[in-house]
């Protein structure tokens, strides 16, 4: 394959799709492992070195992984379910790959870069934010103080609205791959 063909190894949109939310679900993590908490504050010291930078990047990426299969058992499955039930019948289609042309193959990555990294960013985060909320209020430090009811419900809503904008997204992700995959 030539190189113009090929996807980059670490772009934007894999940040955004699996560290951002990995960083969030790396707090959630600190919660209950110490040794995860005592990474997380060494990486906020002011005075830190590029391995402890380079090590809260890698434990995020590997996180944000995680967090994407958690996506991918729960989320996803709703989501093409609604999808499917929901409006116009909206659904996943499948890649004949034996006769897809390899001339689509930068459309189809343009499409997953321009949509579906950005479902990936906000289904994950929401998954992420999930975590992180059970995993504070189960914790048994007492230097972690309880959240409030005001806190608990903007949490929420932070959830509902990252599922939201990431239903939106998959939808045209997947209204996008149908009219690619037909021609």
């Amino acid at each position: 394959m030539a190189d113009e063909n090929k996807a980059p190894a670490l772009d934007f949109g894999a940040l955004i799709a699996f560290v951002a939310p990995g960083f969030v679900g790396l707090f959630a993590i600190a919660y209950q492992l110490p040794s995860v908490d005592k990474l997380v504050a060494d990486a906020s010291n002011a005075e830190q070195n590029v391995g402890v930078f380079l090590f809260g990047l890698l434990a995020s990426l590997s996180v944000g992984l995680g967090v994407s299969g958690l996506r991918s058992l729960f989320v996803d499955i709703a989501f093409d379910f609604l999808l499917e039930k929901t409006g116009d019948g909206v659904k996943n289609s499948k890649i004949q790959w034996k006769s897809f042309e390899l001339s689509s193959l930068t459309k189809l990555l343009m499409l997953r870069d321009n949509y579906y990294r950005y479902y990936q960013f906000y289904s994950n985060m929401a998954v992420a934010m999930i975590l992180w909320a059970v995993s504070r209020k189960l914790s048994a430090s007492p230097d972690v103080p309880q959240l409030s009811g005001l806190q608990w419900f903007l949490i929420w809503i932070g959830v509902v609205l990252m599922l939201l904008a990431a239903g939106r997204q998959l939808r045209e992700y997947y209204q996008a791959k149908k009219v690619l995959t037909e021609v």
